[in-house]
């Protein structure tokens, strides 16, 4: 056995109870912590004063009707006063997080006065900085971290490096300004960067998922909006839970980015969580593919790839996984010394000799050496793709987007390749039941699965979307536009329409809670509690407040522009009462019909996303907000899969303290055609 086999070997023994829980490392070490400091009522006291004169700043800002993506620039302090107060027993980590919040409010008050004078200086700001932007999903505002460097003058376009953070135990709004916000003096930029890096919030720790993961987007697009970013030489950085992040959004959107780095990052949930891990329900166990970064390994194929742990790091079981998926994807790496090598991708797999969770400086340059090779190479159109999903809410590579599967969270497959100037494409699939292929030459000639497929329709003098349909063995190019196809295609699970039910709090959503007399006590008790617990989680873990409002008060510009969460059940929320009889499961005043099965209404609450039937475009969801909480928040990141698949049937008790217990009594995930198939338990 090699030098490098030996110390793994060493390495897996010793921290086999560990099943590559770096994160449990740094559990461990949180809870060694001190307690959290508790601020005085006289500097409490002091804070909320602060901030009560930047929110009358931001008052009298809102009526002069600024740059709205300025006063989100200012606001973002306040809500970071706002936030640490709203949770002062536990956010305030340190006593240094009064002066940090006093300093982030007198931020926010001089940037107030410089845009309420018209002059805000920190657009042309060098250096380290922090702004913001107002996020669709909740309207609340979230910060970003920039480095500009001097060199930067906005008249050509420059790299951008989007990085991603590690789990920070201590971490928050104040927190992250505080080390973002800092003066050139201590904390330079170093001499010899000449890109942009943009450092994400991510709504703390959640591995990018979710939400986070939409923040990540909706910071990189503010960036684009504001400064002059080659979308060509945009990099993605993270190590630790930012590596897991880097693994996810590197390879769920490979063609996002120039270069990829994932460092110390966990790529699959069983392995990783290990024994801590319940027995997972058949719908957990399949929506795993969500997330799973070990199952779409082959995607590497398509964005040049660095790979790193540390030779002590826990992580390096999560590295050498990443690297033993794609070898098993057929392609072939040779060892040099602790790193690994292939010719088959464009990729690198470092091992920082005898270092724990951390870079090693000598692997940290070799990586900064390849992303920079790889970046000044551009990023072009690729003639040749390979693309792997388990769903449609990862459904794009460059010019081949799938549109639709034959079987949602089964492996799903294209190769493509173009050849002869354009002239030929030639497409393998695997559960693939539509794809639509933007922007495609003049007639090419086609053969898709050893099948050669006219294409009539596609004979245009421009490049036009080519839509190839799958019916029974055979495939076909629609006669019609994608758009005009879309909107004729009966339902199905499709992109941003697919489930399950934590994916509608990744775009807009607007709570809705019933005014109205439920049918059973007990149940109207059970969907009250449920919005309750999800308003006060949402805002602890994800940073926001959820929208919300009365079901009489629902507009249509809000069905229009929502996924409606519904809160109640037929009797007490007018909407649920307006789409009850269009839904695949039955809730009527006795009883809740899932296919054959039925259960007493009196004291069983349905749980269910599905498309609206007042709004096709966009989710309803019913008495749920996220399918996990608190537990799993402050456990470890790769917890934050779904528990309720696309429905559930949850049978509620009374308890002598006057609360309620619930039971899970039936979940599962619909068909692609949004019908129910598996009942699951």
């Amino acid at each position: 056995m090699n030098r490098y086999g030996s110390r793994i070997a060493v390495t897996i023994t010793l921290l086999a109870a560990f099943l590559c829980g770096f994160t449990d490392v740094v559990m461990a070490a949180s809870r060694k912590l001190a307690p959290p400091y508790q601020p005085t009522d006289a500097e409490k006291q002091q804070i909320q004063a602060k901030a009560d004169e930047l929110a009358a700043a931001l008052k009298q800002l809102v009526g002069k009707k600024p740059d709205a993506a300025l006063l989100a620039d200012v606001e973002v302090y306040h809500k970071a006063a706002d936030w640490i107060l709203r949770y002062a027993n536990e956010e305030f980590y340190a006593k240094r997080y009064v002066a940090d919040a006093l300093a982030a409010l007198d931020r926010g008050l001089a940037r107030a006065k410089e845009l309420a004078a018209n002059k805000p200086s920190w657009p042309a700001q060098k250096g380290r900085l922090v702004r913001a932007y107002r996020s669709r999903v909740d309207g609340s505002v979230q910060p970003y971290g920039l480095i500009i460097p001097d060199s930067y003058d906005g008249k050509k376009p420059v790299r951008l490096d989007l990085v991603l953070h590690g789990r920070g135990g201590t971490l928050n709004e104040v927190s992250f300004i505080a080390s973002h916000d800092a003066d050139s003096k201590s904390k330079p930029v170093p001499k010899e960067q000449d890109y942009i890096t943009l450092e994400v919030f991510g709504r703390v720790n959640n591995a990018y998922r979710w939400a986070g993961e939409t923040d990540v987007f909706e910071a990189l697009a503010s960036v684009q909006q504001r400064y002059k970013i080659d979308d060509k030489r945009i990099v993605l950085r993270g190590f630790s839970m930012g590596g897991a992040g880097a693994w996810h959004l590197g390879l769920h959107h490979p063609d996002r980015w120039a270069a990829v780095e994932a460092g110390a990052g966990f790529t699959d949930t069983k392995k990783y969580v290990g024994a801590r891990l319940d027995a997972l329900k058949p719908w957990q166990e399949t929506t795993l593919h969500i997330y799973d970064a070990e199952d779409c390994a082959l995607n590497a194929f398509n964005v040049p790839w660095v790979a790193y742990a540390g030779e002590d790091d826990p992580a390096i079981r999560c590295t050498i996984s990443m690297r033993e998926a794609l070898e098993r994807e057929g392609f072939k790496f040779k060892p040099d010394g602790l790193n690994w090598l292939t010719t088959d991708l464009h990729a690198i797999f470092l091992i920082g000799p005898k270092t724990p969770h951390r870079w090693h400086p000598e692997s940290k340059a070799a990586s900064d050496k390849f992303i920079n090779e790889a970046v000044a190479a551009k990023r072009s159109e690729p003639a040749h793709v390979r693309f792997v999903t388990y769903t449609t809410r990862f459904n794009r590579c460059s010019w081949v987007t799938v549109d639709a599967l034959e079987k949602h969270y089964e492996r799903a497959e294209v190769d493509a390749r173009l050849s002869n100037k354009g002239s030929q494409l030639d497409i393998k699939t695997r559960n693939i039941a539509r794809l639509v292929l933007p922007d495609q030459p003049q007639g090419p000639r086609l053969t898709i699965d050893g099948q050669r497929v006219q294409l009539r329709a596609h004979l245009h003098a421009k490049p036009s979307d080519l839509v190839l349909e799958k019916k029974g063995a055979s495939w076909t190019a629609s006669d019609m536009a994608f758009s005009q196809l879309d909107r004729q295609l009966p339902l199905r699970k499709k992109h941003g329409l697919q489930g399950p039910i934590d994916d509608a709090f990744m775009e807009p959503f607007l709570c809705v809670r019933p005014t109205g007399v439920p049918n059973q006590v007990l149940a109207g008790d059970g969907a009250k509690a449920r919005l309750e617990l999800f308003v006060k989680e949402f805002s602890k873990w994800m940073r926001g407040d959820v929208r919300l409002k009365d079901d009489a008060a629902v507009a249509n510009d809000d069905i229009a522009n929502h996924n409606l969460v519904l809160f109640g059940d037929p009797a007490s929320n007018r909407l649920l009462a307006r789409i009850a009889d269009k839904l695949p499961i039955r809730w009527t005043k006795t009883s809740i019909t899932v296919g054959g099965k039925t259960f007493s209404a009196a004291d069983h609450v349905l749980v269910m996303i599905y498309p609206n039937p007042l709004n096709p475009g966009r989710y309803v969801v019913l008495n749920s907000g996220h399918t996990f909480g608190e537990k799993e928040f402050r456990g470890t990141n790769a917890l934050l899969f779904p528990r309720l698949g696309d429905y559930a049937v949850i049978k509620l008790t009374k308890l002598p303290t006057g609360g309620l217990s619930e039971e899970v009594v039936l979940a599962g995930l619909f068909d692609d055609k949004w019908q129910v198939a598996d009942s699951g338990k």
